[in-house]
């Protein structure tokens, strides 16, 4: 079988998805999501401010003496760059989507049994035609406007957002064939990501 469709200019791939697959895609995609700083860290930011504001209206209601409000005070100081820096690595740690999804996706395969069957795609001019023994898939470029390239895959997303959704082809699917030509026309058509 020829990776090259010289018929329509276009690029043909052979290739049964696997977890690691669709892995490769959601990594590819939660690496081009930003969350502002300021959305990242809410917890860890207020909890420090919340507990002082209770210790201060306290100290200033009478319920607590000044010696007890400087000890929780010096707590605090104390405590929450150790609050924090456990914070930021267990963020570090869980950010990493292949811990995180792994277990999704396991599930989506074992509910899916379509994704695991062998898969032709051709990628041309006209767009993205999937189709395996189970159905088949066509779309235009306006449907995969932005696309990510792995060491992996070639990953198509349909918008920047969180849970987009995404077609992932593996570049194994190429049989081992130049990804130039492919690379070029997802370059032509839809905007790259990283």
């Amino acid at each position: 079988m020829t990776s090259e469709n010289v018929a329509t200019g276009g690029s043909t791939l052979h290739y049964t998805l696997t977890t690691d697959d669709l892995l490769d895609g959601l990594a590819a995609q939660s690496r081009n999501f930003h969350t502002p700083w300021y959305l990242r860290w809410p917890t860890t930011l207020v909890a420090p401010l919340a507990v002082a504001t209770v210790v201060v209206e306290s100290v200033l209601a009478g319920e607590f003496s000044t010696v007890v409000a400087l000890a929780v005070g010096a707590l605090l100081v104390v405590l929450m760059p150790v609050v924090m820096g456990v914070d930021f690595l267990l963020r570090r740690f869980l950010r990493n989507p292949r811990l995180i999804y792994r277990l999704h996706l396991w599930l989506l395969v074992r509910a899916n049994p379509a994704l695991t069957q062998p898969m032709t795609a051709t990628v041309s001019e006209a767009g993205v035609r999937v189709w395996n023994v189970s159905g088949e898939m066509s779309s235009g470029w306006s449907m995969h406007p932005l696309h990510v390239e792995t060491g992996r895959s070639f990953v198509l997303l349909a918008s920047r957002r969180r849970g987009a959704a995404m077609l992932v082809l593996p570049k194994r699917g190429l049989d081992g064939a130049d990804p130039a030509p492919l690379r070029a026309l997802l370059a032509a058509h839809s905007g790259r990501l990283g």
